[in-house]
């Protein structure tokens, strides 16, 4: 854990939708010549569908990406070892692309605040952070995934193992957090693409931007930010 900074503040920042856009197994879901590509998409569009709860399971930790790979019921050929999916999933993970401006912002922000990932998010996610972040490798110059950031950022917060998404608890999902760090709801902005996201974190006392990659520009997060961090006047 990195020195918290003398202003007590933390920036805490969505994962997809506002750092990234990149699906699980993207690997294999890009591929038009992967042979399991036609059942992970299926698949996939399973544990999502509107009518079943795995997703939700998946993201609170209630089931595991194993268990959900075994839901799924993919059929592997001899080509594939029986983890192969498992494998590449926390693989891709890894490798997700990030909106790199925008991080170079927040990176540019980290003396002033600490800036944590807080992602409804499933296991693979949180394990592809933590390994990444233990392993602090030498990374190259243009960092374009989420192991490249993760060495920077100061932390994750992820639901899969807080049991709670932010809009159906916040206190349960950043509330230990902030408690472990001396801090209060007061104390932090949380930089989200969904509004109900945003409003259980202001319904907490904490500051919002609802920003989505894609359609927003990031100066209008920028100017946000340092209003928040009272670097510019309002």
């Amino acid at each position: 854990m990195k020195q918290v900074p003398l202003s007590g503040r933390v920036i805490f920042s969505d994962w997809h939708g506002v750092l990234s856009r990149d699906p699980f197994w993207l690997s294999i879901r890009s591929s038009a010549t992967h042979p399991l590509r036609r059942q992970l998409e299926a698949g996939m569009a399973g544990v999502f569908a509107s009518d079943r709860d795995i997703a939700n399971e998946w993201m609170k930790g209630l089931l595991s990406s194993d268990q959900v790979i075994a839901e799924m019921g993919i059929e592997l050929d001899r080509r594939f070892k029986e983890d192969f999916l498992a494998r590449r999933l926390d693989i891709d993970c890894a490798r997700m692309k990030v909106n790199a401006e925008l991080f170079e912002v927040l990176r540019a922000m980290l003396a002033e605040a600490m800036v944590v990932i807080a992602t409804d998010n499933m296991d693979c996610f949180a394990r592809a952070f933590e390994q990444s972040q233990a392993a602090r490798r030498r990374r190259g110059r243009e960092r374009e995934t989420l192991a490249d950031w993760a060495v920077i950022c100061d932390d994750i917060i992820c639901s899969s193992q807080t049991r709670a998404l932010k809009s159906e608890d916040p206190q349960a999902f950043f509330g230990p957090w902030l408690a472990k760090h001396g801090m209060r709801f007061a104390d932090a902005v949380l930089i989200d693409d969904r509004a109900d996201n945003c409003a259980a974190f202001t319904g907490q006392g904490g500051a919002a931007i609802q920003w989505k990659m894609g359609a927003n520009d990031v100066g209008d997060a920028v100017s946000q930010l340092k209003r928040w961090l009272g670097t510019v006047s309002p």
